[in-house]
Protein backbone atom coordinates (compact mmCIF):
# COMPACT_ATOMS: atom_id res chain seq x y z
CA UNK A 1 0.00 0.00 0.00
CA UNK A 2 1.19 3.59 -0.52
CA UNK A 3 2.84 5.10 2.54
CA UNK A 4 1.12 8.49 2.41
CA UNK A 5 -2.21 9.60 1.07
CA UNK A 6 -2.26 12.38 -1.49
CA UNK A 7 -2.58 14.82 1.41
CA UNK A 8 0.57 14.01 3.37
CA UNK A 9 1.21 17.45 4.81
CA UNK A 10 0.63 16.07 8.32
CA UNK A 11 3.78 13.95 7.98
CA UNK A 12 6.78 16.00 9.03
CA UNK A 13 9.89 16.06 6.86
CA UNK A 14 12.65 18.04 8.55
CA UNK A 15 15.63 19.36 6.54
CA UNK A 16 19.03 18.21 7.79
CA UNK A 17 21.40 20.40 5.83
CA UNK A 18 21.02 20.97 2.09
CA UNK A 19 21.05 17.30 1.02
CA UNK A 20 19.09 15.35 3.63
CA UNK A 21 15.57 15.08 5.01
CA UNK A 22 14.45 13.43 8.25
CA UNK A 23 11.12 11.62 8.61
CA UNK A 24 9.81 10.81 12.10
CA UNK A 25 7.07 8.22 12.55
CA UNK A 26 5.85 6.18 15.52
CA UNK A 27 5.46 2.98 13.46
CA UNK A 28 9.02 1.72 13.23
CA UNK A 29 8.09 -1.30 11.11
CA UNK A 30 6.75 1.13 8.52
CA UNK A 31 10.03 3.06 8.57
CA UNK A 32 11.92 -0.20 8.07
CA UNK A 33 9.80 -1.13 5.07
CA UNK A 34 10.11 2.37 3.61
CA UNK A 35 13.90 2.13 3.95
CA UNK A 36 13.86 -1.07 1.91
CA UNK A 37 11.38 0.28 -0.63
CA UNK A 38 13.37 3.42 -1.38
CA UNK A 39 16.55 1.36 -1.82
CA UNK A 40 14.73 -0.73 -4.41
CA UNK A 41 13.33 2.33 -6.19
CA UNK A 42 15.57 5.31 -5.38
CA UNK A 43 14.96 8.87 -6.58
CA UNK A 44 17.72 10.74 -8.45
CA UNK A 45 20.91 11.54 -6.47
CA UNK A 46 19.82 9.28 -3.59
CA UNK A 47 22.72 7.92 -1.51
CA UNK A 48 21.23 5.96 1.37
CA UNK A 49 18.52 5.73 4.03
CA UNK A 50 19.60 5.79 7.68
CA UNK A 51 17.22 4.27 10.24
CA UNK A 52 17.10 5.64 13.77
CA UNK A 53 15.00 4.81 16.82
CA UNK A 54 11.86 6.42 15.40
CA UNK A 55 13.29 8.25 12.39
CA UNK A 56 14.45 7.67 8.83
CA UNK A 57 17.03 9.96 7.22
CA UNK A 58 17.07 10.31 3.43
CA UNK A 59 20.58 11.25 2.29
CA UNK A 60 21.20 12.71 -1.18
CA UNK A 61 24.28 13.82 -3.10
CA UNK A 62 22.58 17.06 -4.16
CA UNK A 63 19.66 19.14 -2.86
CA UNK A 64 16.14 17.81 -3.45
CA UNK A 65 12.95 19.84 -2.93
CA UNK A 66 10.66 18.63 -0.16
CA UNK A 67 7.68 18.14 -2.47
CA UNK A 68 9.80 16.08 -4.88
CA UNK A 69 10.70 13.72 -2.05
CA UNK A 70 7.11 13.60 -0.79
CA UNK A 71 5.88 12.74 -4.26
CA UNK A 72 8.43 9.96 -4.59
CA UNK A 73 7.55 8.53 -1.17
CA UNK A 74 3.86 8.55 -2.09
CA UNK A 75 4.69 6.48 -5.17
CA UNK A 76 6.36 3.74 -3.13
CA UNK A 77 4.58 0.61 -1.97
CA UNK A 78 5.24 -0.75 1.49
CA UNK A 79 3.85 -3.86 3.11
CA UNK A 80 5.19 -6.24 0.47
CA UNK A 81 8.06 -7.35 2.74
CA UNK A 82 6.37 -9.92 4.94
CA UNK A 83 7.71 -11.02 8.30
CA UNK A 84 8.43 -14.44 6.75
CA UNK A 85 11.01 -12.81 4.47
CA UNK A 86 13.00 -11.43 7.41
CA UNK A 87 16.11 -13.30 8.46
CA UNK A 88 15.95 -15.19 11.73
CA UNK A 89 19.10 -15.75 13.75
CA UNK A 90 20.11 -17.99 16.64
CA UNK A 91 22.98 -16.46 18.63
CA UNK A 92 24.89 -18.81 20.94
CA UNK A 93 26.21 -17.09 24.07
CA UNK A 94 28.63 -18.09 26.80
CA UNK A 95 27.26 -16.33 29.86
CA UNK A 96 30.61 -15.97 31.61
CA UNK A 97 31.01 -12.21 32.02
CA UNK A 98 32.58 -10.79 35.19
CA UNK A 99 29.65 -8.33 35.17
CA UNK A 100 27.09 -11.10 35.60
CA UNK A 101 27.17 -11.27 39.39
CA UNK A 102 27.05 -7.48 39.71
CA UNK A 103 24.06 -7.40 37.34
CA UNK A 104 22.39 -10.15 39.39
CA UNK A 105 22.92 -8.16 42.59
CA UNK A 106 21.55 -4.95 41.03
CA UNK A 107 18.45 -6.69 39.67
CA UNK A 108 18.00 -8.95 42.71
CA UNK A 109 17.95 -12.01 40.49
CA UNK A 110 20.08 -15.13 40.34
CA UNK A 111 22.56 -15.63 37.53
CA UNK A 112 20.41 -18.51 36.26
CA UNK A 113 17.30 -16.29 36.23
CA UNK A 114 19.14 -13.63 34.23
CA UNK A 115 20.24 -16.15 31.62
CA UNK A 116 16.74 -17.61 31.39
CA UNK A 117 15.13 -14.17 31.04
CA UNK A 118 17.67 -13.11 28.42
CA UNK A 119 17.18 -16.25 26.31
CA UNK A 120 13.38 -16.38 26.49
CA UNK A 121 12.27 -13.54 24.15
CA UNK A 122 12.40 -13.29 20.39
CA UNK A 123 14.18 -10.00 19.72
CA UNK A 124 13.69 -7.67 16.77
CA UNK A 125 16.50 -5.56 15.30
CA UNK A 126 15.23 -2.00 15.59
CA UNK A 127 18.16 -0.23 13.96
CA UNK A 128 21.96 -0.27 13.63
CA UNK A 129 23.97 2.47 15.28
CA UNK A 130 26.76 3.55 17.63
CA UNK A 131 29.36 1.42 15.83
CA UNK A 132 29.36 -0.64 12.59
CA UNK A 133 26.74 -3.38 12.81
CA UNK A 134 25.78 -2.74 16.44
CA UNK A 135 22.11 -3.73 16.58
CA UNK A 136 19.68 -2.20 19.05
CA UNK A 137 17.35 -5.08 19.92
CA UNK A 138 13.73 -4.65 20.99
CA UNK A 139 12.16 -7.31 23.21
CA UNK A 140 14.29 -7.31 26.36
CA UNK A 141 12.30 -8.56 29.35
CA UNK A 142 11.41 -5.64 31.63
CA UNK A 143 13.00 -7.47 34.57
CA UNK A 144 16.36 -7.00 32.82
CA UNK A 145 16.02 -3.27 32.18
CA UNK A 146 19.14 -1.75 33.72
CA UNK A 147 20.83 1.64 33.30
CA UNK A 148 24.15 1.77 31.54
CA UNK A 149 27.23 1.77 33.74
CA UNK A 150 28.04 5.09 35.39
CA UNK A 151 31.66 4.74 34.25
CA UNK A 152 31.97 3.37 30.69
CA UNK A 153 34.81 1.03 29.86
CA UNK A 154 37.49 2.24 27.46
CA UNK A 155 37.41 -1.06 25.54
CA UNK A 156 34.82 -3.78 25.10
CA UNK A 157 35.67 -6.82 23.01
CA UNK A 158 33.80 -7.78 19.82
CA UNK A 159 31.12 -10.37 20.45
CA UNK A 160 30.25 -9.00 23.89
CA UNK A 161 26.53 -9.55 24.53
CA UNK A 162 25.10 -6.71 26.57
CA UNK A 163 22.04 -4.97 27.99
CA UNK A 164 21.53 -1.24 28.46
CA UNK A 165 18.33 0.54 29.40
CA UNK A 166 15.46 -1.27 27.66
CA UNK A 167 17.54 -2.81 24.88
CA UNK A 168 19.87 -5.72 24.27
CA UNK A 169 22.83 -5.50 21.92
CA UNK A 170 26.05 -7.12 20.73
CA UNK A 171 29.35 -5.28 20.28
CA UNK A 172 30.83 -5.93 16.84
CA UNK A 173 34.20 -4.17 17.04
CA UNK A 174 36.57 -3.22 19.88
CA UNK A 175 35.14 0.01 21.27
CA UNK A 176 34.41 1.98 24.42
CA UNK A 177 31.02 1.31 25.92
CA UNK A 178 28.84 1.57 28.98
CA UNK A 179 26.47 -1.36 28.50
CA UNK A 180 26.31 -4.21 31.02
CA UNK A 181 28.05 -7.31 29.66
CA UNK A 182 26.30 -10.67 30.08
CA UNK A 183 28.56 -12.90 28.01
CA UNK A 184 30.23 -13.48 24.67
CA UNK A 185 29.31 -14.89 21.26
CA UNK A 186 31.51 -16.08 18.40
CA UNK A 187 28.68 -15.51 15.91
CA UNK A 188 30.02 -13.50 12.93
CA UNK A 189 28.31 -10.11 12.88
CA UNK A 190 30.48 -7.70 10.86
CA UNK A 191 32.66 -8.33 7.78
CA UNK A 192 34.28 -4.97 6.90
CA UNK A 193 36.08 -6.42 3.88
CA UNK A 194 32.73 -6.59 2.06
CA UNK A 195 32.47 -2.78 2.12
CA UNK A 196 28.69 -2.69 1.53
CA UNK A 197 25.45 -3.51 3.36
CA UNK A 198 26.19 -7.24 3.17
CA UNK A 199 28.94 -6.60 5.72
CA UNK A 200 26.28 -6.64 8.43
CA UNK A 201 24.79 -9.95 9.56
CA UNK A 202 21.88 -8.31 11.37
CA UNK A 203 19.52 -5.96 9.56
CA UNK A 204 16.55 -3.88 10.74
CA UNK A 205 13.45 -6.06 10.98
CA UNK A 206 15.41 -9.29 11.50
CA UNK A 207 14.56 -11.41 14.53
CA UNK A 208 16.87 -13.39 16.77
CA UNK A 209 17.01 -15.55 19.86
CA UNK A 210 19.88 -16.11 22.25
CA UNK A 211 20.79 -19.59 23.46
CA UNK A 212 23.13 -20.44 26.31
CA UNK A 213 26.15 -22.64 25.60
CA UNK A 214 29.06 -23.77 27.74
Amino acid sequence: MPLFSTDSTNVALTPCGPCAWLLQHEDHSLLTELSEAILENPPPSFIEPVLGYDTLLFHFSSPIPEETLRSHIRSLTVGSHSRQERSRHIISVRYNSPDLQEIADDLKLSREEIIQLHCAPTYTVRFLGFSPGFAYLDGLDTQLHLPRRSSPRTRIEPGSVAIGGSHAGIYTIPSPGGWNILGHTDHPLFSPEKNDLTAFTLKPGDTLKFQSVD
